[in-house]
């Protein structure tokens, strides 16, 4: 995602009930309660994703529909999940997110999950003009087993203003995890620099034609940026 101009400062919970009635932000379902000064708690949905045990995986070699054979679905339901020490998995968020162009966001930990070892600020950045229900990676690093319950706050969405996006992420061609129903596995393999060497070398493609494929692009792809910069980009960013 391409920004011009800066991210100004966290939005407070005045700023995000206001982005809520401006339509710039949608939560849905929403509990005003969760609104913290200045973030919102978002709740943990039903549907998990579990790495299979055992399976050695080369990324970014799979594809998608393949690295579904990497992982077991599972429906939390009324017992939900114990989450082993050490142990991974794909989790969603309940809500439904939508930014408008103008906000980002980021998922951090809540001070009281955290606290207990369980990491869910690794998948942390909304790019402007996502939607979709997010997922989210769980990872437990301490040492007790800890006991997920859908339903359960278990993450905070914080809010930032982006100023002047040239093209947001629901406009892009490469927008892979827009407006996501479910939980998406990893989408690598489809970053576009891969399915170009992939195209060129076929699925036998080996290490080193991959490195060298992608040292060659990014030599070749190397530009003057300012000279490749339109008359309305340039004003955007006060160089005319």
């Amino acid at each position: 995602m391409l920004f011009l101009g800066v991210v100004m400062s966290v939005l407070s919970d005045m700023k995000i009930l206001e982005r809520i009635y401006q339509k710039e932000l949608h939560i849905s379902p929403f509990q005003v309660e969760n609104i913290q000064p200045s973030s919102v708690d978002l709740t943990l949905d039903e549907q998990i994703e579990i790495p299979k045990k055992n399976m050695e995986i080369n990324a970014p070699y799979p594809d998608s529909t393949q690295l579904k054979e990497y992982f077991t679905h599972a429906h939390l339901g009324n017992d939900g999940y114990i989450l082993q020490p050490g142990e991974f998995i794909l989790g969603q968020i309940k809500e439904t997110l939508s930014l408008s162009e103008k906000l980002v966001g980021n998922i951090q930990n809540r001070n009281s999950v955290i606290r207990l070892g369980v990491n869910v600020g690794l998948s942390s950045y909304i790019n402007p003009g996502y939607e979709g229900k997010l997922p989210i990676a769980i990872h437990n690093v301490g040492s007790f087993s800890f006991h997920l319950i859908p339903g359960m706050r278990i993450c905070q969405l914080v809010l930032s203003e982006a100023k002047a996006v040239l093209k947001d992420y629901s406009k892009r061609a490469e927008a892979k995890y827009h407006a996501e129903k479910n939980i998406t596995l990893s989408r690598l393999s489809e970053d576009k620099e891969f399915i170009e060497c992939f195209q060129k070398f076929g699925s036998r493609t080996t290490k080193n034609q991959l490195i060298e494929f992608l040292n060659t692009r990014i030599t070749e792809k190397s530009r003057d940026f300012i000279n490749h910069l339109s008359e309305e980009q340039k004003k955007l960013l006060g160089l005319t």
